[in-house]
């Protein structure tokens, strides 16, 4: 359930030390985004009943907030336990309490890490998450931060990137072959991929969606033959273009097999060892380089005339998806969204 976002932790103290425990202390949670606990008055889709909003939107992309004119106050929450004090400062949630060890603290951190946000999901209009957690233990103040991480880069000069759009902008016309409608489909899933990627605002936040996007570049390349059987064509196309079978089995694959057995397109809740899990984080970390390369080989060959991908034809759909949306259009008539058109060309 949590497989890609559950990491490594340690509290860093800078040059202090945490007294013997146990001790007392607080947890601090820094909630985002600020709308909907009252420190911002725009940049969310929560709105103020009674006086009355604005809804700023983007005609090009969609996005869209609203402003309410009497915006929300910062919200105020004070819950008391026997041995704990929760107190909601706008979007500072504090936990205060005694703790026997650091692990007890770090368990306590897990846990409000990861549910308060899904659960106030559920109640808010803008899904919350934690930007950042720190406090104090015994006086010594503390930060919850990852143990390590990956940094990736490419390395350009100012020619070479003009020169790799310029490439890019001549093969549009790869797109308009009968194989181009997988091959755009391919480029889509991975578009999306590293797209998800870069708009993640917490570790491996959407890693299981990424992973996903990447197994269907695989799956619409290489589509299976009359034994239906997509890895081994996968593998068959992979090795055709000549990835080895080492790359294969270490850069792609997992890909597809991460996609079906651990998390990624069906429920699991397992719960994996640090060192599984240390396994599983360092293939999706490499994972997107990986398909970055396979999808500039793939496009280099079908421009050498040395790879053709299986052509497709696109038609109109028929059968269960029809059944589908005539189903949709039966039973999910959405009442409560407001729908803005535009009349008018003015900007």
């Amino acid at each position: 359930m949590l497989t890609y976002q559950v990491r490594p932790r340690i509290f860093r103290t800078g040059d202090s030390q945490f007294p013997e425990f146990p001790l007392s202390g607080e947890i601090r949670l820094h909630l985002a985004p600020r709308q909907p606990f009252g420190v911002e008055a725009g940049g969310g889709r929560t709105a103020v009943m009674g006086g009355g909003s604005t809804v700023t939107f983007n005609a090009n992309n969609g996005e869209y907030f609203i402003v309410s004119k009497t915006p929300l106050q910062p919200l105020d929450v004070t819950l008391s336990a026997p041995d704990q004090v929760i107190r909601l400062e706008g979007a500072r949630l504090t936990v205060s309490q005694s703790f026997e060890s650091l692990k007890q603290v770090a368990a306590v951190i897990d846990g409000l890490y990861f549910a308060i946000p899904a659960l106030l999901a559920v109640e808010f209009a803008d899904p919350p998450f934690v930007e950042r957690v720190d406090g104090t233990l015994g006086g010594v103040g503390f930060r919850w931060e990852l143990e390590d991480w990956a940094v990736r880069a490419v390395a350009t000069t100012q020619v070479k990137q003009e020169q790799l759009f310029a490439k890019s902008w001549e093969r549009l016309s790869l797109l308009a072959d009968p194989q181009g409608r997988r091959l755009f489909a391919a480029l889509h899933y991975f578009h999306t991929a590293a797209r998800l990627a870069r708009v993640a605002s917490v570790a491996g936040e959407f890693l299981p969606e990424i992973l996903l996007n990447l197994s269907k570049v695989l799956e619409v390349l290489f589509p299976p033959g009359g034994d239906g059987m997509s890895r081994n064509a996968a593998r068959a196309g992979l090795k055709g273009i000549g990835i080895s079978e080492d790359e294969i089995e270490s850069d792609y694959l997992p890909a597809m097999v991460l996609r079906n057995e651990i998390d990624v397109g069906h429920v699991d809740l397992s719960l994996f060892a640090a060192d599984q899990l240390q396994t599983i984080h360092g293939y999706t970390e490499r994972a997107e380089a990986a398909f970055r390369r396979l999808l500039s080989r793939v496009l280099t060959r079908i421009e050498e005339g040395t790879f053709v991908v299986a052509a497709h034809d696109p038609a109109p759909a028929t059968g269960t998806a029809v059944q589908v949306i005539d189903r949709l259009r039966k039973y999910a008539a959405d009442r409560t969204t407001i729908r803005i058109t535009r009349t008018s060309s003015d900007d």
